[in-house]
């Protein structure tokens, strides 16, 4: 397994797929300071988990499969190993580029927040702590993996761009529609949008999570949804990549 890893940072050393994982996040924070200021925290966040995190994971495992897909997989079929491990490979590159991109988000958010409040004196209409901040990293990174084996299945089935549009549109309507929903567990898609709610105070249409605000419900704060949430998507992300590694074994050997 580590050496299909190894293997496939190898392959995407020199393509764009590991520079996504660094660029995108930076973009969403560059463009939230430019077009919000004060709600740089909260807007950084919002348009992160609630679509371009979606989008980044999509195309890094299109990129990550294109080259094998292009050759028919006939490189990989020569190797002495199983298939399975070939897929195990792919979804623990998948994890150390969205690792990298919550790092990057998180602990430049954390620092735009810092350097704004000590050196412009800039006052946020809602002030994030930056433990909020690192805890909300590692809830979205966590409930964010079953993403990459199911970006995997998408893009075997369907290519890339059909797999990308399909992922991101599912996604979107989910985390807006069904995060806000009591049995919100059980769908992956509208977990991380809800789990915000608890940890940042945000809704996933952009307003903080208190009375008054349009969707706001007193439920949507209740701590207990982020152990349930966190546990739901966990189980999604290996049974997706359980899933995903027989029939990847299969499909490639047909």
């Amino acid at each position: 397994m580590l050496k299909c890893y190894q293997a496939e940072m190898i392959k995407n050393r020199h393509t764009m797929a590991g520079r996504l994982g660094i660029l995108m996040p930076l973009a969403v924070i560059a463009l939230s300071i430019v077009l919000t200021k004060e709600y740089v925290v909260i807007d950084s966040y919002n348009w992160w988990y609630m679509g371009l995190m979606s989008a980044e994971i999509g195309i890094i495992c299109g990129m990550a499969e294109e080259r094998d897909r292009r050759l028919k997989n006939r490189g990989i079929l020569s190797l002495p190993i199983r298939m399975r491990q070939i897929w195990d490979g792919k979804v623990l590159y998948g994890i150390r580029v969205l690792a990298v991109s919550m790092l990057i988000l998180t602990l430049t958010t954390a620092a735009v927040s810092v350097g704004l409040k000590e050196l412009f004196k800039f006052t946020f209409p809602i002030d994030i702590a930056i433990k909020q901040q690192l805890t909300a990293g590692v809830i979205l990174f966590a409930s964010s993996l079953w993403q990459i084996p199911m970006c995997l299945i998408f893009d075997q089935l369907f290519g890339n761009a059909v797999g990308l549009l399909l992922h991101v549109t599912s996604y979107g309507i989910l985390s807006v529609t069904l995060s806000l929903k009591p049995y919100f567990m059980a769908v992956p898609g509208s977990v991380a949008a809800r789990l915000m709610c608890i940890v940042l105070k945000i809704l996933p249409n952009g307003l903080p999570a208190k009375p008054g605000s349009m969707t706001f419900s007193p439920e949507l704060l209740e701590p207990s949804g982020i152990l349930a949430g966190v546990l739901s998507t966990l189980i999604w992300f290996f049974l997706l990549w359980g899933i995903g590694r027989r029939w990847f074994e299969r499909r490639v050997q047909e």
